[in-house]
């Protein structure tokens, strides 16, 4: 809901001292006016408007110009200046503050005679520019001549009108002193925009003097400066009334249309339109030039209130409402007075702000639920590179953003890496992250079930010393020497995944029958360091044979203990599968032959 009722405002277009950066001897004298130097020896100041103007777009300064009372004794000046850089002060002294600032434009009102540069005897004006003072040279664009029409002398103590136009369509700059030209020119030939300021037309503008071993007070005062004085647009309730000022130094005002004016021929009439209007008014000044600006005046139902939209807030959440207006006064909808509002329940909120006599007013509606509460897995490892792993967080009503910008409730991970989710329900969120690594899936196999006869061992190998094991009685060891008969088994585990076989020995009263193992491993570790024939040792000839991969004999025995070593010629054979065969007789006389492959690894 909105408000509104008549207020009055009062709006001022005066010139502020705070607009302008005072340097060197500079003071301000109140109002509008500056002493840029006192009557003192090297003496020099300078002000400058803190803002950058526009030379694309017109401008005019008027200003009353006070060169001090001393004639023979008095010295040196000031300058007008334009300049992009900043807000310094050049040399004192007969460089008037000007001399050595670059790149720049200045209006020179000179009060002394320096032959160096080329002055004329009397009190002189004219344009120069990037901070050069010879009026022979090709910086001196206009000038010399006198400063007031007429006369050589212009320290009289008196004020003297200055008004500066500049005419932006054709670069045209003018200067009046007393509401006579005295300089100017048409850029036709010289475009000070691309020719001082490199094409840029954003220039401050100032004012600098010096004095040396002569001086003079040397003060200006602001009557009317477009870029500071002209009218802004305002905005008003309806029944409002605002009031226009301006400066007090023009001969006549006329302002029209005269609906809704208190008056058509003041500086300072109050407004009071009830539609929005443009103002216009014609200042007449003290050498009968009229100056024209403009002033919309829209009138506007007050919104300076806004509540936002309705909220939806986590249970627990504070939110605090802030309508401060300054100077203005506050009603919410529980009687508190305050310019905030602070909210941790359910309900319907309002307030109506009063600012003079313009109320406005809001209301909101806020809604409290319960935040989500999701919970993502331990940090996990995934056995086996092929495997996916899906996490799920559906909540009614929810929103999802996950880590890559995905926004579905369920996430399937591929690889590792840390993985996190926002969940949203309303204005509530929660999140949760998890970091997944994934693992090869290891693989075990003892072999087929087997028999051992009553006397002898049966050695079950897992795999490489490099993993971790467990077997059926808790032993970490690679092999495990089965003895009796019976259930053995072993887990295998690889960063967290884990495999597991087992193995049933049965017992067999078995005639001894001549095997040998499939694998070993001389690595002199004490485990599995020779090949030999195993069970058997009352037989009564044994001959074991082993060949590589090209047929050569790399290892012969005919002792019933004799065993491989895994060397040739006293060198470790290579790595890799090899071909061995035994011939045996049996106490019996009976005679039989075994042969197979055996892995040599280390």
């Amino acid at each position: 809901m909105k408000y509104c009722a008549a207020v009055v405002l009062m709006i001022t277009f005066y010139t502020s001292k705070a607009q302008f950066v005072l340097n060197g001897d500079a003071v301000s004298l109140g109002g509008d006016c500056y002493q840029l130097t006192e009557e003192t020896t090297f003496s020099a100041g300078s002000i400058w408007y803190e803002t950058l103007i526009n030379l694309e777009e017109n401008f005019e300064i008027n200003f009353q110009l006070n060169m001090g009372d001393l004639d023979a004794s008095g010295a040196d000046g000031m300058y007008f200046v334009l300049q992009p850089v900043g807000t310094g002060l050049g040399d004192a002294g007969g460089g008037m503050g000007y001399l050595g600032i670059t790149p720049s434009l200045g209006i020179e009102f000179d009060t002394y005679q320096n032959g160096d540069y080329g002055d004329p005897a009397y009190d002189h004006i004219a344009i120069q520019y990037n901070g050069e003072l010879d009026h022979s040279g090709i910086y001196n664009l206009d000038g010399p001549t006198q400063i007031v029409a007429g006369e050589p002398n212009i320290e009289d103590g008196e004020y003297h009108f200055v008004k500066i136009t500049w005419d932006a369509g054709d670069q045209h700059l003018q200067v009046f002193v007393d509401c006579e030209y005295r300089v100017g020119f048409i850029t036709e030939v010289f475009d000070i925009i691309e020719t001082i300021f490199a094409g840029d037309p954003e220039v401050y503008f100032g004012f600098t003097a010096g004095t040396g071993s002569l001086y003079n007070n040397q003060i200006i005062c602001f009557e009317y400066t477009t870029e500071i004085d002209a009218l802004e647009d305002v905005t008003i309730c309806p029944g409002d009334s605002v009031q226009f000022n301006l400066p007090e130094d023009f001969v006549t005002y006329e302002w029209s249309p005269s609906e809704g004016l208190s008056d058509t021929d003041i500086k300072n009439p109050w407004a009071s339109p009830e539609e929005n209007t443009t103002y216009t008014v014609i200042l007449t000044d003290a050498c009968g030039v009229a100056i024209y600006d403009t002033v919309n005046v829209v009138v506007n139902t007050p919104d300076f209130v806004n509540l936002g939209p309705d909220l939806t807030l986590c249970e627990g959440q504070l939110w605090t409402f802030n309508v401060l207006t300054p100077g203005a006064t506050y009603l919410w909808q529980d009687g508190s007075t305050l310019p905030t509002l602070t909210v941790d329940e359910n309900g319907t909120y309002s307030v109506i702000v009063t600012d003079g006599n313009c109320v406005d007013g809001d209301t909101i509606s806020v809604n409290y639920v319960p935040a989500p509460d999701i919970s993502l897995p331990e940090d996990t490892v995934i056995c086996g590179l092929e495997n996916t792993y899906t996490i799920d967080v559906t909540t009614p009503g929810a929103a999802y953003l996950w880590q890559d910008g995905s926004t579905e409730p369920t996430f399937t991970i591929t690889d590792d890496g840390l993985y996190y989710v926002t969940v949203t329900v309303g204005g509530c969120n929660d999140k949760d992250s998890v970091l997944v690594n994934y693992s090869v899936q290891p693989v075990v196999d003892l072999g087929p079930d087997a028999s051992l006869c009553l006397g002898t061992t049966i050695l079950l190998e897992a795999g490489s010393e490099t993993f971790d094991y467990v077997w059926q009685d808790g032993s970490t060891d690679n092999t495990f020497l089965v003895s009796t008969p019976g259930t053995y088994s072993v887990s295998v585990i690889i960063n967290g995944c884990e495999a597991t076989d087992e193995i049933v020995i049965v017992p067999d009263p078995c005639i001894c029958k001549v095997t040998a193992p499939n694998i070993f491993s001389p690595n002199g570790d004490g485990f599995n360091d020779n090949f030999s024939q195993i069970d058997c040792y009352d037989l009564l000839s044994y001959d074991l044979t082993v060949y590589n991969r090209y047929g050569e004999v790399v290892f012969m025995t005919t002792k019933m203990d004799g065993a491989w070593n895994g060397q040739f010629e006293g060198k470790d054979c290579e790595m890799g599968t090899y071909v061995y065969v035994i011939n045996y007789t049996r106490p019996t006389g009976e005679t039989g032959v075994t042969s197979g492959n055996v892995i040599l690894v280390r």
